[in-house]
């Protein structure tokens, strides 16, 4: 058999795309799309097969039929906006086989919204506030084989609903209300007699014996309602004693669950039946369905006095047995003295305090409650077994001023404080360590995005709680530096903040410090850390070695992106950045290139001059070469300056910060480096340390080359004291001093190892700035005195 011509396979692919055009028309939404396809029929006639979505474009409505191809099989509305489906919302699409309706706000199906469907054969119907379902519904679907109402608000289904259903095998109807009682026995008859598959996750919720099961595993015993009294909803707002002053208004609002016609809602005032007093201004509203699943009903108290002080109650009557709640009204002269009315907002969410009797404990709900508007304040007194919300509470002292407070119980308002918190509560191990540490790495990625000063905080906790566990997992380390790097990206007022509150960026930096101490052994001889704003490099040395080492830090393009982790189901995406140290960070990456000081070729400030990328050179001028190194020569000299403690082997750890974030000075003293000027980080952070060795006074010494971020003048050599004010730490100047400066490079030289940087009088700052020739012009040449001139 001959090939087919390859402008014949061009010709065929042309007609099918024009087909597909000329039966997608204009659908009105333009985020709408749909495709055409020939039905696989082995007939003469191929019939074409349309597919419509309209997939979260917020549709308030649904489309006219006549937007749409007379061959429709399928039509996807599901993520919209959508509350209503009429009479005859779909007839004209006499071809449909598949209805997506998932994930709307649908609460009413009129009879007769799917009249005309006589091919259909799935709906999805899930995810919508539908409470009232009736048999009228489902007319014209006698072609329905798969129904799926699951996360719907009802929590039962009447007998019978599903008459017009005649070829109806599978059905889902999952929600978190169901009451497997007696009601649903029919159901489950009816289901095993045709053969229709109830789906697994459709599970019951109530009574609380079946709580769990799945309702297709059922025995037609177990379904009966000669159990106590559960009521899925039942709630009294508010809640607790009310202290109220003369003149104020007070509604009390009940709501109950409506399992069937027997359940009525009653109030009751001092175990009388409450009605309506206009003289008094007590009104008393008629009791009101929704969505056939809901009753609430309403006391209004208007212009309260003396006569409505005392006990309300909302009763619940029943065929299956009453219940009630009870709460108390203390009516309160104006003359009192009591706290003002007051909002607050914080990271738990927006509170509004209202007038408080002076001496009494109010409290106010978490989460404003699904009736009502704003949720009313609440005296001290006896809670009953369904009182047991969370709250917040606050006092107001005898003087009438609001005193102690206390939120610990309410959830964070923000999402990424929420995660953060949740994940402080899992319990790490060696197992769980890793997709830990990868899930913080992605979620600290967008870090320029957190407003709450917890969210550093908890960063931190879990950053500590990683380290301890490096020493088993060395590959800790890598997601340790990394959020470290995140971090960086945090407004630096909120990083202040954390470190006034809790020393958060010293426990982070002493975490990245740590890194080498755990993760160096005898099989693990060096370690290398790149990332966006720190990078880290440590070496297990051999003092026989002794040759001095130079070590440079470069700016290298950003690695290829990865595939980024699940986080609970969800891929973590950093989003985009919102300022520019965010942007920063993707543009390059540090990195450490070390070399013994013989074949260095220059000091550390010509190392800067020489590479435009590089951006701190630290020289350690009798350093010994890796442990892994073939070079067996030392001298005398070098020999007697450094000695192992046991004789074998020491450790040498540089890190460079890519700024000064995470050096936040939080209070004054004499013994700062800023010497009262309000002097400001200019440079990179240069971190070394030398441990395990005896050291010679020329090993302690190291000169480090930075380069500036900074425009200022006056600028001083400085070392991190993490144990200055009260161990929140704060930049000095003993032992260093600048000996050389040139173009955009400061040269300093200290008498110590610690972390480093230049401090200046800033006037002009520009966080992860990469140098560049731009840069170069941009900052002027240091004077004689050593100062960078001001910008003008």
């Amino acid at each position: 058999m001959r090939a087919c011509p390859i402008w014949l396979w061009l010709l065929v692919g042309l007609w099918e795309s024009s087909l597909s055009h000329r039966n997608c028309p204009d659908l009105i939404v333009d985020s709408c799309h749909c495709s055409a396809e020939r039905s696989k029929e082995l007939s003469r006639q191929q019939h074409v097969r349309v597919k419509v979505v309209c997939d979260d474009v917020d549709l308030m409505d649904t489309l006219q039929p006549s937007f749409l191809p007379n061959r429709t099989v399928s039509l996807n509305l599901s993520n919209n906006k959508i509350s209503l489906l009429r009479n005859g919302s779909f007839y004209g699409l006499a071809a449909l086989e598949k209805l997506d309706l998932r994930n709307n706000l649908i609460s009413t199906v009129e009879p007769g919204a799917f009249r005309g469907l006589l091919a259909l054969r799935r709906l999805d119907l899930s995810n919508n506030r539908i409470g009232c379902l009736h048999p009228d519904m489902f007319l014209h679907l006698g072609s329905l084989s798969k129904l799926n109402l699951s996360g719907n608000i009802f929590s039962s289904l009447a007998v019978g609903l599903f008459t017009h259903l005649a070829a109806l095998r599978v059905l889902h109807f999952g929600t978190e209300t169901l009451f497997c009682d007696c009601q649903l026995r029919w159901l489950l008859l009816w289901a095993r007699s045709i053969s229709v598959r109830i789906g697994n996750d459709t599970a019951c919720v109530y009574p609380a014996r079946l709580h769990g099961l799945e309702f297709r595993n059922l025995h037609e015993q177990q379904l009966t309602c000669d159990g106590p009294l559960e009521l899925p909803l039942f709630q009294l707002i508010p809640s607790q004693r009310q202290l109220v002053f003369h003149g104020d208004r007070l509604p009390l609002q009940c709501a109950a669950s409506y399992l069937d016609e027997s359940v009525k809602l009653r109030w009751h005032y001092n175990g009388r039946v409450a009605t309506t007093q206009e003289e008094r201004g007590v009104y008393v509203e008629e009791t009101l369905q929704h969505d056939c699943c809901l009753l609430t009903s309403e006391v209004i108290l208007s212009n309260i006095d003396m006569s409505v002080a005392g006990i309300w109650e909302c009763l619940v009557t029943t065929s299956r047995g009453n219940t009630s709640q009870q709460m108390e009204i203390v009516v309160v002269e104006t003359s009192a003295t009591y706290c003002p009315v007051e909002r607050v907002t914080n990271n738990k969410g927006d509170f509004r305090w209202p007038k408080t009797l002076a001496g009494i404990l109010a409290f106010l709900p978490c989460v404003p409650t699904a009736f009502g508007s704003a949720p009313r304040a609440s005296s001290t007194g006896p809670r009953s077994s369904s009182q047991r919300e969370k709250k917040a509470w606050r006092r107001c002292d005898r003087a009438g001023h609001w005193a102690e407070e206390d939120y610990s119980q309410c959830p964070y308002s923000s999402e990424h404080t929420r995660t953060l918190h949740q994940l402080t509560q899992i319990s790490i191990n060696t197992t769980n360590a890793q997709p830990l540490g990868q899930q913080l790495v992605a979620f600290t990625s967008k870090a320029s995005h957190f407003t709450d000063v917890m969210d550093v905080i908890f960063v931190t906790h879990l950053v500590e709680r990683l380290t301890r566990l490096v020493e088993k997992r060395r590959d800790l380390g890598d997601y340790i530096s990394d959020i470290a790097s995140n971090m960086m990206l945090v407004e630096e007022h909120l990083l202040w903040m954390a470190q006034n509150e809790a020393r958060a960026c010293t426990r982070i930096v002493q975490c990245v410090e740590r890194i080498a101490d755990l993760a160096l052994s005898g099989d693990n001889q060096a370690i290398s850390k790149v990332s966006a704003n720190i990078a880290l490099e440590a070496f297990l040395i051999r003092p026989s070695n002794f040759l001095g080492l130079s070590c440079t830090v470069l700016q290298w393009p950003p690695r290829p992106s990865a595939a980024l982790p699940l986080v609970d189901g969800l891929r973590v995406d950093g989003g985009p950045s919102a300022d520019s140290d965010a942007a920063a960070a993707v543009e390059s990456l540090l990195n450490f290139k070390c070399h013994t000081v013989n074949s260095s070729g220059g000091s550390p400030a010509s190392q800067l001059s020489k590479n435009s990328v590089a951006v701190a050179s630290i020289h350690l001028p009798l350093a010994g070469t890796p442990f892994s190194s073939s070079s067996s020569s030392s001298s005398s000299s070098a020999s007697s300056a450094l000695q192992s403690v046991d004789n074998s082997t020491c450790r040498l750890q540089f890190i460079v910060f890519r700024n000064g974030k995470l050096f936040p000075c939080t209070g004054n003293s004499s013994n700062l480096a800023d010497d009262g000027k309000r002097r400001s980080v200019s440079t990179p952070v240069a971190f070394t340390k030398l441990d395990g060795c005896s050291l010679g006074s020329a090993v302690h010494s190291v000169t480090i080359a930075l380069r500036h971020f900074a425009l200022g003048a006056d600028p001083t050599a400085a070392y991190w004291d993490f144990d200055l004010l009260d161990g929140h730490g704060g930049w000095r100047a003993e032992g260093c001093h600048i000996t050389g400066s040139g173009g955009n490079t400061t040269t300093i030289h200290c008498t110590h190892h610690n972390n480093f940087a230049v401090l200046m009088v800033s006037s002009f700052i520009r966080r992860g700035v990469v140098p560049g020739a731009a840069f170069e012009r941009e900052l002027a040449v240091l004077d004689a005195s050593g100062n960078v001139p001001v910008e003008r």
